[in-house]
């Protein structure tokens, strides 16, 4: 990737324009020509590096239930888990780990009731009770914003990563993207109530979930399949996201194709009363993409969550030390993926295509 790769790339991420001509857009943006800038997100899709370009909803704001599921699964029943949650449409990331708890997966469903009976399921099949559901109970921070421009000067990268309080690395990202689930959101760490998502909204998010029109008019195209006019595609969209149904609408990406070839689940134990404080410091760091406390368990005593990007696992260590260092939280863990086994992105309302 050049610089103008890597310029587009940072503004994608969380920032998609949603106007009429939203590579004329980027194009003023990076200095550019607009068949340019579509060009280059087009072969970034083609290549793999832009897996998805779309919105990408709040769950427990359309209505869903979602919880991240930990399980000890003996190494014969792995495959067979691993199967069982490839046909579940809620189950959209799935991994091993390297750990007790080996296998971690994501579950959204319509309901909670929806939820335990996917547990009891999954518990039945492999033939165990050790399948937790550890659901988000304040939720800091997801924004994954990954900082193409430090590939211009990898020397100065590493000294901003053994650096925990300078800008490059504690820099507010879901400030930058709009996002509203960093320090500075009025929303802080609560979980946001359900929106009353009408019909339009409906026919709408299902048109916005997958990846949008390879055209230099996309909204156009969406506009032309709900039979809309595009000012209401438009309107409807700077809507969803004003009332936080869309946390942003931009690429999801293949980090590891991206360069970001080490993730690491950063795992703490911060006191309940120093919780909402801690959870805001860990979330200024823009190589956390995601930050909430869950519950813990009887031999898992980690209640706050942080998952890591960067370039190597090294780099992973180095932000553990400098989030440590920043919040004084000194009983931590790290738990890197042996296998990603599921990446899928959630598909809403689609039960009620029949």
């Amino acid at each position: 990737m050049d610089a103008l790769d890597r310029d587009l790339l940072n503004i994608v991420q969380t920032d998609f324009p949603v106007t009429g001509r939203p590579y004329e857009t980027l194009a003023n943006l990076t200095g550019t020509t607009e068949q340019e800038a579509w060009q280059r997100i087009q072969f970034l899709r083609r290549e793999g590096i832009i897996r998805r370009l779309g919105g990408v909803f709040d769950s427990h704001r359309l209505g869903y239930k979602s919880t991240l599921c930990a399980a000890k699964v003996q190494e014969d029943k792995i495959q067979i888990l691993t199967d069982l949650l490839m046909g579940i449409p809620g189950v959209t990331h799935n991994y091993l780990r390297n750990h007790a708890y080996n296998i971690w997966f994501t579950l959204i469903a319509p309901s909670q009731r929806e939820v335990e009976k996917t547990l009891t399921t999954i518990k039945g099949i492999i033939g165990t009770e050790e399948v937790y559901s550890l659901p988000a109970q304040r939720l800091f921070k997801i924004s994954v914003d990954f900082d193409f421009n430090s590939e211009d000067d990898a020397e100065d990268s590493a000294d901003m990563a053994n650096k925990g309080e300078k800008d490059g690395l504690q820099r507010n990202a879901g400030a930058e993207s709009g996002e509203e689930s960093s320090t500075s959101s009025p929303r802080g760490s609560a979980i946001l109530e359900p929106y009353p998502v009408d019909e339009a909204d409906k026919l709408l998010i299902r048109e916005l979930q997958g990846n949008i029109p390879e055209s230099l008019t996309p909204f156009a195209e969406i506009a032309e399949n709900l039979a809309w006019s595009e000012n209401k595609v438009l309107e409807r969209v700077e809507s969803l996201q004003r009332n936080k149904v869309l946390r942003r609408f931009g690429a999801v990406l293949r980090h590891q194709k991206a360069g970001f070839t080490a993730n690491a689940m950063g795992v703490w134990q911060v006191p309940e009363e120093k919780a909402e404080e801690i959870g805001k410091i860990m979330a200024t760091f823009r190589e956390v993409s995601h930050c909430y406390q869950r519950p813990t368990l009887a031999d898992w005593p980690y209640n706050m969550f942080t998952m890591i990007h960067a370039r190597s696992k090294e780099e992973c260590g180095e932000v553990m030390v400098n989030i440590s260092r920043a919040t004084g939280i000194k009983d931590y863990s790290m738990l890197f993926s042996i296998k990603e086994l599921k990446k899928s992105s959630m598909q809403y309302y689609r039960e009620e295509d029949d």
